[in-house]
């Protein structure tokens, strides 16, 4: 029997574009238990919970909902919400005004299946989204949302996250739409941003890919990284940060752009290469313009520019992209250079991604599992 080759990293990036597409295309498959949640429910404040990727992912999402849904949105991790957040509420809001929605690709990392029990103990109504299908955190919740970034074939996420982002947009427009709060024209526009952003992407991880070959010999010396944004984008920084360092395996941190001038410089030399996103945002798009030159002249000639916006000196290290979305979409364009850059200086000095390297799984973040090898023996039992 011929065994199918796991699809690679890169190969998970270059892929994205087409299951964006299938998630706007296709959005009656996943969108009407969801949407039905909130029209049916006078949500006031709603929790975004996940873990590692999932839970910058939920950040995102946390953003775009606040900004169309009239909401109190907070995103935190699944651990923090189940022992120092579920119990301790204000009492402005009612139980059952309070959503918890948990965010896991695969449907079993305990510290999001824990939220969500803890989340129904106390009343809250709670909502699982997975790609894999019946899953234990489906099992557990009042509905269910299903990801259709499809199966990814190894540890290190990308078309998930990126996708999930995308789907969640469109069920935020779509909800909007129905609770009255966005005119049709309104909507239109929001939905051929989502559309527009679809059919671009591609050129995207294109231009990311070229970006990377252009500076792979400057990259290839890298030994510690920080990467830096502001605004929806901050999460985008910690995503990116997460990406580079489980696969590369070198030092990197990532931060809010302010942040990273607070103590963290005392640490820089020449060897540090920063890397920052400049999207939108007026003071802390000019504050970047002041940041660059500072960076170079002070500590390090290895600093990284990535974006899309006019009215910024770019050199040869930094990332120009050609494709403008809106500052609410864009973090699903700034994070494919960083899954770029991570696939493919990992396959140039020979790291497997495809391979985890953890050989000891005797203590997991996952309820047992085949797919992750902690299944107990007959022996153990």
């Amino acid at each position: 029997m011929t065994v199918k080759e796991k699809l690679s990293m890169i190969g998970h990036v270059i892929d994205t574009p087409r299951v964006i597409k299938n998630a706007y295309n296709n959005r009656n498959d996943y969108m009407q238990d969801f949407v039905n949640s909130f029209v049916n429910h006078n949500f006031k404040k709603v929790y975004f919970l996940g873990s590692g990727t999932s839970h910058h992912v939920s950040w995102v999402i946390k953003n775009i909902f606040v900004d169309l849904l009239h909401i109190e949105g907070v995103a935190c991790e699944p651990t923090i919400f189940t022992h120092h957040e579920a119990e301790k509420q204000s009492g402005v809001f009612n139980n059952d005004e309070i959503c918890v929605i948990t965010f896991s690709q695969h449907g079993d990392s305990i510290s999001t299946c824990e939220a969500a029990k803890k989340a129904k103990d106390l009343g809250f109504y709670t909502i699982g989204v997975t790609e894999a299908l019946n899953s234990v955190l489906e099992e557990m919740v009042d509905s269910y949302c299903h990801l259709v970034c499809e199966e990814e074939e190894i540890g290190p996420e990308t078309r998930g996250y990126t996708e999930t982002i995308f789907q969640f947009y469109i069920l935020a427009i779509e909800i909007a739409k129905a609770k009255g709060y966005i005119t049709d024209s309104e909507y239109a526009k929001l939905d051929n941003d989502a559309l527009d952003l679809a059919n671009n992407l591609s050129t995207i991880v294109d231009e990311s890919i070229d970006w990377y070959k252009r500076n792979k010999d400057e990259f290839l010396k890298m030994t510690k990284s920080s990467i830096a944004g502001y605004g929806n984008n901050y999460p985008t920084a910690l995503e990116a940060r997460l990406k580079f360092f489980e696969t590369y395996s070198r030092p990197c941190t990532g931060y809010e752009m302010e942040e990273q001038m607070h103590g963290p410089m005392r640490a820089y030399n020449a060897d540090n290469y920063i890397f920052l996103i400049a999207s939108e945002g007026e003071a802390e798009f000019k504050r970047l313009k002041e940041l660059v030159p500072y960076y170079k002249d002070a500590f390090t000639e290895h600093v990284f520019v990535v974006t899309a916006e006019e009215d910024i000196e770019i050199t040869n290290r930094d990332l120009k992209l050609s494709y403008h979305t809106t500052d609410i979409l864009s973090p699903i364009t700034y994070i494919i250079p960083f899954q770029v850059l991570s696939a493919l200086i990992c396959e140039d000095v020979g790291i497997d991604t495809k391979i985890s390297p953890i050989k000891k799984r005797y203590v997991s973040s996952h309820y047992p599992s085949k797919r992750h090898g902690n299944l107990e023996t007959e022996s153990k039992k």
